[in-house]
């Protein structure tokens, strides 16, 4: 694996390589750095196409890369407007990902209260359970949804939907009104309302949720919160 790896970067750096320039590099034998260079090609991270003399990147490594870009993008994109939706609110707003069936935490500014949630950044939750979650899988086509995320949906406290009918109607739902809640589906006591940031072509790009104690975001004051998050969403769209 960590050859791979080297090979990868040797293919980045260099734009294309070769068996002999490979193995030279790395130091391996040309039997490995051929056989590692046509199982990264199988698998689409380094293409060689007819009459090319070496390996390039193929459309993996590209998708990665490009995937890659766009995280840092929204992420600093996002970052002022967090700060300024966090001051408004007095609450943590965060910035998520979609990863497959989760979606990981890579922004957020934490509210000044005593009793407020912290940002773990780089963590990773179910989509399911979370506010950001639902909001993005919302936009996903529903066959699309059921292949990605596991047949048994985990539970992560109490008010987890477990039931593939409950989030289904529930996704649903958020996609005829825009925004999602978490009523203590990802942690006991904690309450979260979450919306997607669309591209400038329309495409699920991240979402932005506001995480409180359930007590000060009540079930009834999250309308007038998703209004705020999505005009911060759009905000952050046409910094693109």
């Amino acid at each position: 694996m960590a050859k791979a790896l080297d090979v990868l970067i040797l293919a980045h750096d260099r734009g294309e390589i070769g068996v002999t320039a490979t193995a030279r590099e790395l130091g391996i034998s040309r039997s490995t750095a051929h056989r590692i260079l046509v199982t990264l090609q199988r698998t689409g991270f380094l293409r060689h196409d007819p009459g090319q003399r070496g390996y390039s990147a193929g459309p993996q490594l590209v998708r990665m890369g490009l995937t890659a870009i766009a995280q840092l993008d929204v992420r600093r994109q996002a970052r002022r407007p967090l700060e300024e939706l966090s001051e408004k609110l007095q609450e943590t707003v965060c910035l998520y990902i979609l990863d497959a069936a989760a979606v990981r935490l890579v922004d957020g500014v934490e509210c000044r209260q005593v009793l407020r949630v912290s940002v773990p950044l780089g963590q990773d939750f179910p989509a399911h359970v979370t506010a950001a979650g639902k909001a993005l899988l919302a936009l996903r086509d529903p066959a699309e949804v059921r292949a990605t995320l596991p047949t048994e949906l985990a539970a992560t406290a109490a008010g987890s939907i477990t039931e593939w009918p409950v989030l289904e109607d529930e996704l649903e739902e958020i996609r005829a009104r825009g925004w999602a809640a978490d009523l203590e589906e990802s942690a006991h006591d904690l309450h979260g309302v979450g919306v997607a940031i669309r591209n400038r072509i329309g495409e699920p790009l991240a979402a932005i949720s506001v995480h409180a104690p359930a007590v000060r975001l009540r079930e009834q004051d999250m309308p007038a919160v998703a209004t705020a998050l999505q005009e911060t969403a759009i905000t952050i769209a046409r910094a693109e």
